[in-house]
């Protein structure tokens, strides 16, 4: 809550005041001044003009709650009036000597709806009347405008006009008493002075702030389409998935196949507009009417302000006589797995040829390695077939392979080279019968049993930043790094402590008023690990980084929240790793800048915009400076 009083000398008499902003949902009061003309009917001297100066604080906007409604509290009016010297005149003629009473503007709130009339009640401060003097003098007042409610109805700019001012005064003599009839009490009903200016403020009158969609952003599954080598006279289809990663529809206005050899390819879809976060197909065929390779693009024109006219590749390969062609991978490696025990791989056999592949034979060869599952026989073109390879591990090394014979006139016999490691585990017998071991106390209490380093424990402060190559921000950074140096071996543990921070960037490229803030946190994974070796400093550090709380900006509103939480962070920890600067010698008594880069994994589990956030954060190329400053009390 805010209050205004402005203690002037002159009248507050008329109007609309500072702020009690005692209502929800008003934002920050901005102060306003008018001042009025009016002219007063006076007993004995007739029509007088006053000047009423208002001062008040109205805020210059009131949101909507989420019931579509928002009250506008009591405002608090401080006004000082200008009274001529005749007013003085008429007043001393019936030996009047102090003003006292009431006063009340007349307001109305112009509305898209229509008028609703707000009426400010105020009190005169007893004023004694100059003596002594001539001029015209002040005569202050001040009070409440009514509260005000306001629903949806409303939205839009609301003014408030100062329509008339009503006095109500009852003058005194000096003894106290009510100064004789008609001056001693009488009500002034004052008119404004035609061509003013009567509007005292305005304001916008809005619903809570709604967050601005995300433009039309098209996206497409794959940049080039290859359609293989296929028989003259034949066709061939492929389909491109079109994704809209915007909000806002996405309208494929058209779609067209250019280029030297447009006519072997067509193209058929269900695209028009496209909702966001949602897909729609293009399939697109290939005639091979001519021998050799022809190349084409496909051209999709919406409305992405990015990318308005979209190009997809396509190539293709027409053949008088197409052939089978076999393609799989050189080998497989089991890895080391526990002898006795079984891992199974899957190999896949692959046509790349432009007719169809007959696998005769696929036979597993090698002790310990068997085929437990097939469905080769007849592969078409472009497409696979697969097969389960079992490993049964013995202790040691164990080779073997897998021979695919087919038609393919090329390579009619495959092989495939298979490989693992069959490790012996032994078992403590202390696991399998405890009380036939005798324990080593230091087993059990490995602490007890602890040798000091010999070692230095030196902290230090660090300041510096971080640059993000993925939004080309840069974050300051903060903290403190604990260490034990052992002198004897130039290797140091101890902990990084980065301090909370925050960044910005923009979240639509291009949209320099549309901005996310980010608030970042570090979360230690384990200990920070380095050495010292000839004056060289090396750091190893881990952390998850952290984004509780993505905030964004547009055209200048607050802030409000589009993402982050508690379990928004990077799917893996990130590994900092620092070194002292090329050619300087660091001396871990006096600390030094050290820099380095790091790789940023991509974000979960941030809220609906994951995908979108983690597009700015993730990648390679992102810097790391710090000043490290000893603490030497």
């Amino acid at each position: 809550m805010k209050v205004t009083n402005f203690k002037l000398n002159p009248l507050r008499a008329a109007v609309i005041g500072a702020a009690l902003m005692a209502a929800n949902n008003v934002a920050m009061a901005a102060p306003v001044t008018k001042a009025l003309d009016f002219v007063c009917p006076f007993p004995l001297i007739g029509d007088q003009t006053i000047t009423a100066t208002i001062t008040a604080d109205y805020p210059e906007e009131l949101i909507l709650d989420e019931t579509g409604n928002a009250v506008l509290g009591e405002i608090f009016i401080d006004t000082i009036s200008l009274i001529p010297d005749k007013a003085r005149l008429g007043l001393s003629i019936v030996d009047a000597t102090t003003i006292t009473g009431t006063a009340t503007s007349v307001n109305t709130f112009k509305t898209v709806v229509g008028d609703i009339t707000n009426n400010a009640h105020l009190v005169l401060e007893t004023t004694t009347i100059p003596t002594g003097e001539s001029g015209p003098f002040d005569v202050p007042a001040s009070g409440y405008a009514a509260a005000q409610a306001f629903d949806t109805s409303h939205t839009g700019t609301v003014s408030l006009a100062v329509d008339d001012l009503v006095l109500d005064l009852t003058n005194l003599k000096a003894n106290g008493q009510v100064a004789p009839d008609p001056v001693g009490q009488f009500v002034a009903d004052c008119a404004l002075v035609p061509g003013q200016q009567n509007v005292l403020t305005s304001f916008e009158v809005r619903p809570d702030i709604i967050i601005p969609e995300v433009p039309a952003d098209i996206e497409v599954d794959q940049a080039a389409v290859d359609f293989g080598t296929i028989q003259l006279g034949q066709q061939t289809s492929k389909t491109i998935t079109i994704t809209n990663a915007g909000e806002l529809p996405l309208v494929i206005s058209a779609m067209s196949i250019g280029g030297v050899d447009a006519s072997f390819f067509s193209h058929d879809n269900n695209c028009s507009t496209i909702p966001g976060m949602s897909t729609c197909t293009v399939t697109v065929t290939y005639n091979a009417s001519e021998e050799g390779t022809q190349n084409a693009v496909i051209v999709i024109e919406s409305n992405d302000l990015d990318d308005p006219a979209l190009e997809v590749a396509l190539t293709g390969t027409g053949e008088v006589e197409v052939f089978p062609e076999i393609d799989v991978v050189q080998s497989i490696d089991f890895g080391t797995i526990e002898a006795g025990t079984s891992a199974v791989k899957v190999l896949t056999v692959n046509n790349i040829g432009g007719a169809a592949l007959t696998v005769t034979g696929l036979d597993v060869a090698g002790s310990g390695f068997v085929k437990t599952a097939d469905n080769c026989t007849t592969v078409a073109a472009g497409a696979s077939c697969s097969a389960e390879i079992t490993y049964t591990a013995n202790e040691g090394a164990s080779t073997g392979t897998v021979t695919i014979s087919s038609d393919d006139a090329d390579e009619p016999s495959s092989v495939v080279a298979l490989s693992g490691v069959g490790e012996v585990i032994i078992v403590d017998p202390c696991e399998l019968d405890p009380d036939s071991c005798v324990i080593d106390p230091c087993v059990e209490d490995p602490a007890s049993c602890e040798v000091d380093p010999i070692g230095v424990e030196l902290n230090y402060n660090v300041s510096g930043s971080s640059y993000i190559a993925a939004n080309h921000g840069t974050i300051p950074l903060n903290g403190i790094i604990t260490n034990n140096f052992d002198l004897a071996s130039g290797t140091f543990v101890g902990n990084l402590l980065l301090d909370p921070t925050q960044g910005s960037f923009e979240i639509i490229k291009g949209w320099k008023t549309y901005l996310a803030t980010a608030q970042i946190e570090f979360e230690p994974v384990g200990e920070t690990v380095g050495t010292l070796i000839d004056g060289k400093l090396t750091a190893v550090s881990t952390a998850y980084v952290k984004l509780p709380k993505v905030t964004k900006t547009m055209f200048g509103w607050i802030n409000w929240k589009i993402g982050g939480g508690e379990n928004c962070r990077t799917v893996e920890p990130v590994t900092f790793t620092v070194t002292s600067l090329d050619g300087e010698n660091f001396n871990p008594l006096l600390g030094g800048k050290v820099t380095g880069t790091y790789d940023m994994p991509a974000i979960e589990n941030c809220g609906l915009l994951t995908s979108i956030l983690s597009k700015k954060l993730e990648g390679a190329g992102n810097t790391i400076e710090l000043d490290m400053a000893p603490i030497l009390d």
